[in-house]
Parts: C-alpha cells; structure tokens; sequence
C-alpha cells in the first residue's frame, strides 16, 4: 500500500478527499479496483464526554498486510454534544492528518445524518433504518451522494448467518451458564482476574456488512470483522465512506 500523495492519487484519490473515475466499463486492460483497509477504534467514541476540548475523539488508521496502523484522518466530537442513541448521534468532524477538514456529519432527523465537505456543501446523507419487525431485525445503512450517482445500501449480518445464530442460540445460554457459573466460583475463590475475563464471555451478534449498489456485485465498502473495514476509493467518495464507517462502529457498541 502506498503512503505518499503519488501513490493516494494512483488509487483514484484526490487530496480534497473526492474520487477520480474508475476504470471504464469494458476496459478489459484495467486490474481490480484498488482497495484500501481502515480501522477505526471505537472506545473513543462512546468516552467522548471524557476528551478533552481540543483533543480528538478517535483515529481512522490503515490496517492490512504492510502497514503499521499510520493515522489517515482524526474524529472529532464536541465534549458538550448531547447524547441520542443510536438513531440521532451526536455532530462530528472528520479531519486529514494534517488538521485541514475533510467533512462533517449532522444528525438530519431520525436515523438521517447530512454529510458536509470542508467548504459546508452537502456531499451526501447516511440513513439508518431499524430493523423490521419479524425476525431477524437486521439494521440497514443506505449512503446516497448529493450530487447523483446510485446510492449504496447495506444489511447488517447476512440472513444465513442469523439462521445459524438461532440454530445455535440455545447451546450458547447453556454455555453462557456454564460459564456464569465459572465465573461466580472464581470470585467466591478470590481469583477476580479470571472472573472478569470469564464475564466477558458473549456470542457476537452478525456483523458483515458490504455496502453496495444494486447493479454492482463488489461491495464499495465492507465491514469485515474488528472494526476493520475495507473500501474501494473509485467506487464511493473517502469522505462518505468515513463517515459511514464511523457511524456503523458507533451502532455496533
């Protein structure tokens, strides 16, 4: 993966944080679209009350093979911000490294969040839709740009993997038991450490989302396991894509 601006711009990025064009449909010349992996911690976000005026709140870094978890952009949330839940989070600002905005995000309504660049014009609105009521409740995310172009809609978990959970669910309260049990015995025999690690014990909910339009079989972007997520810099703008992501580790908790 390339760190200089040469290399951001051989992957269809321009440095205001836009996409160039990707390759044209038919070019049998042209690779895979480039991709790049992102990590972005999520403790911070849920401790914002607790920074420090001025600080930043999280850190978007590189993940993947070759890298070192260098800083892309740094995540901004106002200390004083009230709290809404997961359908209206609190404003926040994405910026480059070298402290230059790259967007801004506002909360638009229930589960609407407007999408503003450096110079305060819309780039696009996130959209979080709860799950329906029949079982399983899967959240979706939809992306769509301000200025055109096909928006990018997403489902939390595939179906096939909340079947598996529901399968599964009764051993896992057997263990989950088991386990409590474990754990209650440690305490009463003073080894806490191992107690607290046992009481951290729970089954991960579906997590894999991909975000992509409905003519397109690749995901522009796709969680993929701890708060990695992967994105295709020609198929969706790095300022949405930021912006998405974050607030998609926020609602995983």
């Amino acid at each position: 993966m390339q760190q200089n601006s040469q290399g951001s711009a051989s992957r269809g990025e321009r440095t205001d944080g836009t996409t160039q064009p990707g390759p044209r449909q038919g070019d049998t010349t042209a690779g895979p679209a480039p991709e790049t992996l992102i990590e972005i911690p999520n403790r911070g976000l849920h401790r914002y009350t607790r920074v420090k005026p001025g600080e930043r709140t999280t850190t978007i870094r590189q993940a993947g093979p070759g890298t070192r978890g260098e800083p892309l952009a740094h995540v901004h949330v106002p200390q004083d911000a009230p709290k809404g839940g997961r359908m209206a989070r609190p404003p926040f600002t994405v910026t480059g490294t070298d402290g230059a905005t790259l967007c801004s995000v506002r909360s638009a309504g229930t589960g609407l969040y407007d999408v503003y660049g450096a110079d305060g014009a819309p780039i696009g609105r996130i959209t979080r839709h709860p799950g329906r009521l029949l079982w399983p409740r899967r959240v979706r995310w939809s992306v769509r740009p301000a200025h055109g172009g096909p928006a990018l809609a997403a489902e939390v978990g595939p179906v096939r993997t909340w079947v598996v959970l529901c399968v599964i669910s009764p051993l896992y309260f057997v263990c989950w038991a088991i386990m409590a049990v474990y754990g209650s015995l440690a305490l009463l025999f003073g080894d806490k450490e191992s107690a607290k690690e046992d009481a951290k014990w729970e089954m991960e909910l579906p997590a894999w989302t991909q975000w992509r339009t409905p003519d397109d079989a690749d995901a522009a972007l796709e969680y993929k396991s701890d708060r990695v997520y992967r994105l295709v810099p020609a198929r969706v703008d790095r300022r949405l894509a930021y912006a998405q992501a974050v607030l998609h580790v926020w609602d995983r908790g």
